[in-house]
């Protein structure tokens, strides 16, 4: 592969040259700022066009393929990613300014994601098969033989994610999970890490010619115009959407396929601010371990996860001892880059409304910018808040605001009937933590725990929201603004329940046009 990487897209194994256009855009450095090599092109109506049409016809094969072979191919693509492994870190480093252990962390989650669905797939976890027998003898009314299983539902436009471009982009978790239950997969690469999609496009262009797959079975797209984006969901031949990022384009995307002729599922993972919980108790009882645990937390991945703490719900003496450990630590540490322009505008927007409300007290002061400093544009440097949630204080709305970014709002409340009432007003959040302290806390625990069921999709006790395994009990999702369909999970096993659909078979004899494993 070529370190330059300079694209017109890849679609259904032919690598697109690259015109002169003024759509063409670059891929910026996170640590400076600057263009990096390559130039990308804006994918334009045909393309989008020929790679839709060229996956429908590679449907028409993959929904037919032996599970082995859909196997096969989840794992050659892992093996393609770790001998092209040096330039896609690379690659990815320069354009997330993410420190490298991060990138190394994140390429391990990504293969071993491969590998795990590459089972899944041989396994086909995702077709369980239900029959009621039938009953011709019944008084009345015979009953028929019924039989349930599940198909795939057509070629998956997949949109992945400016934090994870390994893991949750175009060989991530939407990815796998369509190409392990035989569904052609079309990637629109995220502008913020277009190198590294690019890299990793080529690695499964070249598996799925090695295994012989039709050539539609995969396409890759770059662009940063949000027509696109509709465009590509607007087709006829796409079947399902996956999407994790911002609530405004994940509904405008959700739309799109809403108003089509026919409608599709559009699963879209969007924002959440993640609230912990922390009683007086488990404070004074191991109050160190929590601070560190939640600056570790806050701080992974530059505070730019979609599980990181946004908020901390405790009581006054309990804000203060915490904000006054964490701020300390936080101080210690060095800026970090941010993605790229618009998640640092954002973070600049999120931080200067809490600052203008009167009821937000800063515990870490912007650091002023010295003549002698080499920071680059995005560096920023983490951000801790207190507010009293009182009668006095305007403080609902700044429980919503998720602003991306190392930021969290510590909330102070006067009593743990206080800390409820703050909970109770959350709607919806990819996760929700309680850290408490055995033998004290279980009656604030039950309570605590049946307000949070009613808002999260994953619940933590006595731990932190990031980090997350991916397995049979995952769920990755929650009420709206977590996601767009709170039963849905973008990762875990369940995740390939997403691009399959039931359908039921009456008075045939077996499973018409079965699987060869079956």
């Amino acid at each position: 592969m070529s370190e330059i990487v300079t694209s017109g897209g890849i679609i259904a194994g032919e690598r697109i040259a690259v015109s002169e256009s003024p759509t063409n855009f670059q891929a910026i450095e996170a640590e400076t700022g600057l263009p990096l090599s390559g130039v990308f092109a804006e994918a334009t109506p045909a393309l989008i066009d020929q790679a839709c049409r060229s996956a429908r016809e590679a449907f028409a094969v993959m929904r037919r393929m032996p599970a082995e072979r859909l196997g096969d191919l989840l794992a050659t693509i892992a093996d393609g990613m770790r001998n092209e492994r040096v330039e896609i870190e690379h690659r990815c480093r320069a354009e997330t300014g993410f420190l490298p252990q991060r990138v190394a962390g994140e390429f391990d989650r990504a293969v071993g994601q491969l590998e795990l669905f590459a089972d899944l797939a041989r396994r086909r976890v995702w077709d369980d098969r239900q029959i009621d027998p039938a009953d011709p003898e019944r008084p009345g009314m015979p009953r028929p033989e019924l039989r349930r299983r599940k198909i795939p539902v057509g070629p998956v436009a997949v949109f992945g994610a400016c934090n994870f471009p390994l893991a949750i982009s175009t060989a991530g978790n939407d990815t796998v999970a369509a190409f392990a239950v035989g569904c052609p997969v079309i990637v629109k690469s995220h502008p913020g890490h277009p190198g590294t999609c690019e890299l990793i496009g080529r690695v499964i262009a070249e598996a799925v010619s090695s295994k012989n797959f039709p050539p539609g079975t995969f396409s890759l797209l770059h662009g940063r115009q949000p027509q696109t984006s509709c465009d590509l969901v607007a087709h006829p031949s796409i079947a399902a959407v996956g999407f994790t990022g911002s609530p405004a384009a994940g509904r405008a995307l959700a739309r799109v396929a809403a108003d089509r002729d026919h409608p599709i599922p559009c699963f879209a993972e969007l924002g959440s601010t993640n609230p912990v919980c922390v009683t007086d108790a488990a404070m004074q009882s191991r109050g160190d371990d929590i601070s560190s645990g939640f600056v570790a937390s806050l701080r992974f991945g530059n505070g730019q996860m979609c599980t990181k703490p946004g908020l901390v719900v405790m009581t006054t003496a309990s804000a203060r001892a915490l904000g006054e450990k964490a701020a300390t630590m936080l101080h210690e540490m060095d800026p970090l880059p941010l993605l790229n322009a618009n998640v640092a505008k954002g973070f600049d927007r999120g931080t200067s409304r809490l600052e203008e409300n009167e009821g937000v007290e800063i515990l870490t002061p912007k650091p002023q910018p010295t003549a002698t400093s080499t920071l680059g544009p995005y560096h920023r440097s983490a951000r801790l808040y207190l507010l009293h949630a009182n009668e006095t204080t305007s403080w609902s709305e700044l429980l919503h605001q998720e602003t991306f970014g190392p930021v969290s709002l510590l909330v102070a409340c006067d009593d743990e009937d206080a800390m409820l009432n703050v909970m109770s007003q959350f709607t919806g959040s990819l996760t929700a933590t309680l850290h408490d302290q055995d033998g004290v806390d279980e009656a604030f625990q039950d309570a605590w725990l049946d307000i949070a069921m009613q808002f999260a999709g994953r619940i933590i006790h006595n731990g932190w929201p990031t980090g997350m395994e991916i397995g049979p009990a995952t769920h990755h999702g929650g009420p709206f603004p977590a996601s767009l369909d709170g039963r849905s999970t973008s990762v875990g096993y369940a995740s390939l329940d997403r691009f399959v659909r039931p359908i039921c078979f009456q008075n045939w004899r077996g499973f018409p046009h079965d699987h060869p494993s079956h």
